[in-house]
């Protein structure tokens, strides 16, 4: 009899210690159901994450004034124009990129003729002066591109009386 008592406490223990280990090992992963696990508890859910990146471009002038330098006797009529330095552009683009420059009306504003906007010919670095238009047609993206801009301007003596003159010149910076 003292057999079959042992038999039985034993079993009984051995039931209880499986249902107590069995517990402490059970774990919920997520909804996807309850396992059994041996050894250290662990649960692993993936998600995936995605990000959306549009194409983002900025343009930054060092200033939005120019003060252009004023003519001699010599530079009237003169196909050299008279020289002064411009604004640094800076591009910074996650894409390709165009960059051109445009006079916001056929004629400068301000003194008593009619001066065309065609008079004020500008480079990109140390290139050469041509009329307004691409300052850069093939940028590609980049962390940060300058474009240092210089101004020659054309006077012509029945043209340019004396007042003041001025052009906006619009730089626009496009992004496909």
């Amino acid at each position: 009899m003292k057999f079959a008592k042992l038999f039985v406490l034993t079993a009984m223990t051995a039931v209880v210690t499986a249902a107590g280990a069995q517990a402490q090992g059970l774990i919920n992963c997520g909804g996807s159901g309850e396992a059994a696990l041996s050894g250290p508890s662990a649960c692993i859910v993936t998600n995936t994450v995605s990000a959306t990146v549009p194409t983002v471009a900025r343009l930054e002038i060092t200033t939005t004034t120019t003060t252009l330098n004023a003519p001699l006797a010599a530079d009237f009529n003169n196909a050299a124009g008279v020289t002064s330095g411009g604004p640094t552009l800076t591009v910074r683009s996650n894409n390709t990129y165009s960059l051109t420059a445009s006079a916001n009306t056929p004629f400068w504003s301000g003194g008593a003729g009619n001066k065309p906007s065609s008079d004020l010919k500008m480079k990109v670095g140390a290139g050469s002066f041509v009329a307004l238009g691409s300052v850069d047609a093939a940028g590609v993206k980049t962390a940060g591109t300058n474009y240092v801009i210089g101004y020659n301007t054309i006077y012509n003596w029945l043209v340019d009386v004396p007042g003041t003159f001025s052009l906006q010149v619009d730089y626009t910076l496009t992004a496909p």
